[in-house]
């Protein structure tokens, strides 16, 4: 028996021989192939387990990804599409980051919006991050920032309660 430790994995190989002429019995080489190609897998980092990401289509996404929309769409006074940067959501949170688009696929004109001087001065980012809480059927937008350089989302764990994991 031979015993292999790999980080978080440990490996036990086990050989069987044959008494009569010391060869590998097939058997065993194949129950050792088997466990070690089947055997342990390492383990999903716990954030990963923690957060799903809906596929696209998907009833869960719409819905997200609806109510994210909304305060964006207020402050650029068009509708808009989101481009997934990091889609991100639990039983009780939600984490959109996203580009804006129109929906047409197009750059979101920025010229005409609350944003106009930020882009103007090369302090945007196009960029857009929504925090939501599960609210009984839905989902309640808590905090959004669009264009911000930095990352936004740091202090949002210890202002709102959100996992701190959440964040891409």
């Amino acid at each position: 028996m031979q015993l292999f430790d790999i980080g978080r994995l440990t490996f036990t190989w086990v050989l069987l021989m044959q008494p009569e002429d010391a060869t590998v019995n097939r058997r065993s080489m194949l129950a050792a192939a088997l466990v070690l190609f089947l055997g342990p897998r390492p383990a999903r980092a716990a954030s990963e387990a923690r957060f799903t990401t809906p596929k696209p289509g998907s009833a869960e996404r719409k819905v997200v990804l609806d109510a994210a929309r909304v305060p964006v769409e207020k402050d650029l006074g068009e509708p808009i599409v989101f481009d997934i940067l990091t889609l991100r959501v639990t039983p009780e949170w939600a984490l959109v980051h996203a580009v804006p688009k129109r929906p047409d696929g197009k750059p979101i004109d920025y010229s005409n919006s609350i944003y106009a001087q930020d882009v103007k001065d090369g302090a945007f980012s196009g960029e857009a991050a929504v925090l939501l809480a599960r609210d009984g059927g839905g989902w309640r937008v808590v905090t959004y920032s669009v264009g911000f350089g930095d990352v936004v989302w740091d202090s949002w764990d210890e202002e709102f309660g959100a996992p701190a994991w959440l964040w891409p």
